[in-house]
């Protein structure tokens, strides 16, 4: 084992350890506290706009049926065509949005 490797090694890191923590001394030292306590000016803190909420919508359907009820109100052959599209992840059936559907 060569041994002056292994003292380089350790002069290299003590002397980076030395530099990092004189680093963090030396950046404490120079933060004066009066620059940070005072102020000259008025403080003004930002006010977000008040918008009015929205107005509730009454559905007369759960909120995962959106899809199926916006095809039944374009035709038949809308719903249909959404009901095979989905029928491997919601399982609908037909019958159950033909109230849905627009007087045509």
């Amino acid at each position: 084992m060569n041994t002056a490797a292994f003292d380089c090694k350790r002069a290299g890191r003590a002397t980076i350890a030395l530099f990092a923590l004189s680093a963090g001394i030396a950046f404490a030292a120079s933060t004066t506290p009066d620059s940070a306590t005072t102020s000259t000016g008025p403080v003004v803190v930002a006010q977000a706009a008040v918008v009015a909420p929205a107005p509730m919508v009454v559905q007369t359907y759960p909120a995962y049926e959106a899809g199926a009820v916006a095809a039944a109100k374009q035709g038949p052959e809308a719903l249909r065509r959404y009901l095979w599209r989905t029928r491997m992840i919601y399982n609908f059936y037909y019958p159950d949005f033909v109230r849905f559907m627009a007087a045509t």
